[in-house]
């Protein structure tokens, strides 16, 4: 299970980062404007990203919500 420790918002409320803890190690992710389209990049362990992604996913979901 992933934890969301952290979101930094930036002036349009749209997620510049976040900090996940999962069991296996901390991922920091880093939400770009790649051509319009937004993407995201995760650091830390793979593990850890492969279980961190559902929060990301959650992150997400939340902010398309508003």
């Amino acid at each position: 299970m992933a934890r969301i420790i952290s979101i930094v918002f930036d002036r349009n409320e749209n997620p510049l980062r976040a900090t996940i803890r999962t069991r296996l190690g901390m991922v920091k992710v880093r939400w770009l404007d790649v051509w319009g389209d937004r993407c995201w990049q995760t650091s830390g362990v793979l593990d850890a990203k492969k279980l961190a992604a559902p929060a990301v996913a959650r992150i997400e979901r939340m902010v398309e919500q508003r």
